[in-house]
Order: structure tokens, then sequence, then C-alpha cells
């Protein structure tokens, strides 16, 4: 019997957003006479327990943080070498910037210490970081560590042909050592409409009623999903339609900003004067996975600021949901204004809002829209395609 390639991925958090989807997907998916799978990550969260369901064997990294810190870095490196050591895998495929750097240096520390020792590093990149809004001096910083990862690496993934341009032009590495391989997505098991929107009205206590347009957005609670400009165009869309109830579904650290943001009575927050949304958004933490609950929503959005290639729009195009996305990374590669779904600005709350106004207002051009996405992604963004073209890689090695 052929030996089986041992594959090691390795990922920050273990927390679940896409990047996690992302492993999850290919830990799972590879073909099992192949491949003999093992995943590391920080914590023991949605992602860890998940794979451990799915009875692949999990490391936990105990000092990895997503946040620079001196001490608990080294001690991290430390230990993936010695995870390293302990599998001895022929393949290190990693995601997020900090176990990018970690795990490379300690995959070319230990394949330079151990002769004889041939082993493929492939880093992913979910968007880079040097296209966040930042300042410049950190934008430089940035760019400086994604070159410095790239040279551990022989082979680096982009979700995006975003993305791979945007490293192209900032020369972080070799053009041959570029790919774009976009996500993808599988069968998703829907509640029904119906049954979908009431598990949320309970899970919000809002007085939900079936004839009220739904709309909603699924995201980490951070400034890069931009979901502060969906509020303040929220405050000017329920002046002209009252029946319009808003879900941002999610978790992270922005939380208690987005709260007072709905909450705000002095106009400040909510972009209009004396104006409470409570009773028109709601949020929803730690519903994981939120897919199968899509088809509550009339209309999905994406107010990010900063994306890869997000699963989200392909599972709200797989839920048959019109969109209306910000301009930003790999999303124009879904999404084809006013053929697939509609796109806006980033950072541009009037724009967002006239946006899902249209959709509102026009309802047989919003399930056209709906219509040809649903088709482009289940012929450009399978799932299958993705591990396809992703064992293809690590064969061709």
């Amino acid at each position: 019997m052929k030996k089986r390639k041992k594959i090691l991925y390795i990922i920050t958090k273990s927390v679940w957003g896409g990047a996690q989807k992302y492993v999850f997907d290919l830990a799972t998916g590879l073909p099992k006479d192949e491949f003999e799978v093992f995943v590391a990550s920080g914590g023991r969260e949605f992602l860890a327990e998940k794979i451990r369901r799915a009875e692949i064997p999990y490391f936990e990294i105990k000092n990895f943080q997503r946040d620079i810190n001196f001490f608990k870095d080294i001690f991290a490196f430390f230990e993936l070498l010695k995870l390293i050591k302990k599998i001895r895998p022929d393949i290190i495929h990693t995601s997020s910037s900090k176990a990018g750097g970690l795990a490379g240096l300690a995959a070319k520390l230990y394949s330079l210490l151990i002769i004889h020792y041939s082993l493929l590093t492939i880093f992913t990149a979910h968007g880079w970081g040097f296209n966040e809004p930042r300042s410049r001096r950190q934008i430089a910083l940035i760019k400086i560590l994604s070159k410095i990862t790239a040279k551990f690496y022989r082979k680096i993934i982009c979700v995006s042909e975003y993305d791979k341009q945007a490293a192209l032009k900032n020369k972080i590495t070799k053009p041959e050592k570029l790919i774009t391989i976009h996500n993808g997505v599988s069968e998703i098991d829907f509640l029904g409409k119906n049954e979908a929107k009431n598990f949320l009205a309970q899970k919000t206590d809002a007085n939900l009623k079936l004839s009220d347009i739904l709309i909603g957005t699924i995201g980490e609670f951070t400034k890069n999903k931009g979901q502060r400009y969906l509020i303040e165009a929220i405050a000017k869309i329920i002046k002209n339609h009252l029946g319009v109830k808003f879900i941002l579904m999610g978790w992270g650290e922005d939380k208690e900003n987005l709260k007072f943001k709905i909450s705000a009575q002095d106009g400040s927050a909510s972009g209009g004067k004396n104006l409470k949304l409570d009773n028109n958004v709601f949020l929803i933490e730690n519903l994981n996975p939120a897919g199968p609950y899509l088809k509550a929503f009339d209309i999905f959005v994406l107010p990010s600021l900063k994306e890869g290639l997000p699963y989200t729009l392909l599972e709200a195009g797989l839920a048959k949901l019109p969109i209306v996305a910000t301009k930003v990374g790999g999303v124009p590669e879904i999404i084809e204004n006013e053929k697939t779904g509609l796109l806006v600005e980033p950072a541009h709350p009037e724009e967002l809002g006239k946006a899902i106004e249209k959709l509102i207002s026009e309802p047989e051009f919003s399930q056209n829209l709906a219509s040809n996405l649903q088709q482009k992604i289940l012929l450009e963004f399978s799932l299958e395609k993705m591990i396809k073209e992703t064992v293809n890689l690590y064969k061709n090695f």
C-alpha cells in the first residue's frame, strides 16, 4: 500500500471564521487514502470541536494569540517546532499571518537541522493585512513582515485574484510562488424560510412578523467588517420602510461599540437625530454555524472594508439571496454589479442605503440577481473544485 502523505494544517485561532472554515473543509475533504491529516491552532473553540468530531488529531498551541507578544510568540514558536518534530509532516499548510510567520520559521529551522528531509510549505493568504485601512507606518511594517513570511514558503495560495495582484504589485514574493485558488462551498442544508425566521426571532426576543422584510449580515464584529456603516445606513432606510428589520450575526471585540451605536439617542452614532434603532436592529452572537439560517433573510449585506474571498457571500448566494456588498478584495470576483448583486464603495453608508432600498423596492430585479448568483457559485465556486486544485498543488511538488 502506498504511504499516505502527512499534512499539518496550522492556523492562529480556533474560533469559527472564514479561514477556519477553509482549514476544516480541506482537512475533512482530502482523499483519506492519500493524506494523513493533523490540525494545530490556538485554543479549543469551535474549530477544535469540529476537527475532533471529524476524528482528526488536533493539537492546541497554548501560546498562540493574534496580537504580538514577544514572550508568548517565542513560546509558541517552540511549541510548533516540537510539534513538527513529533509529526514530521510531508506538508505544512498555514493560514493567518501569525501562524504563517511562526510556523514558517519553525518549519524552515527544522528542515535545515534534519538531513534528507523533504518538506513542502504552503501559506494561504486570506486577504493581505496591508490592504486594511491603517496608518502608512503600519502598512509599511506589514509589507515587510509579509515579505519575510513569504520567504519561508514554497508556494502561496491567494484566495482571490485581487490578492494575487496585490502581492505582485507590492513585490511580496516572486510571481512563480503565487497561485490563485478560490474558496469553494458545498451544498448547505438550509432551514426553510419560516422556520429559520422563527428561530432568529427567538434568539433576539424580537417581534418579527413573517411579513417583515428581514435583512442580515454575518461576520466578525471588528472594524474591518464595516457593520457601523451598515447601522448608519439603517437609520435612514427605516424612515421610508417601516416593516424592515435587520439582524447582525457574528462575534468579536467590537460588539459593545455596535450595541452603543444601535442604541444611541443623541444622533451622533445612529446617523439620525433622536433615533433609536433597538426595535429594528438586533445582534446575534456565536451562532455556529450561521449558514443554515440564511433563508430567513430577504436581503444579505456585506459592508466590509477589507476581504479575501468571503465564504458568507458564497453561502448567501447558495441560499438564493439578493446581495449588496462593498467593492473590496475578491468580492467583485463573486458579485458582478447589477448582474449577480449590487456593489458599492466601502465606508459609504449613503450608497449602502440606496442599494438596499433598490432591492427592497424592486423585488423582481432582486430575484433575478439572486438566481444569477446562485448559478455562478454552483459553477465556479464549488468545494470540490477548491479541493481538487489544492490537491493538485500538493502533488506537483
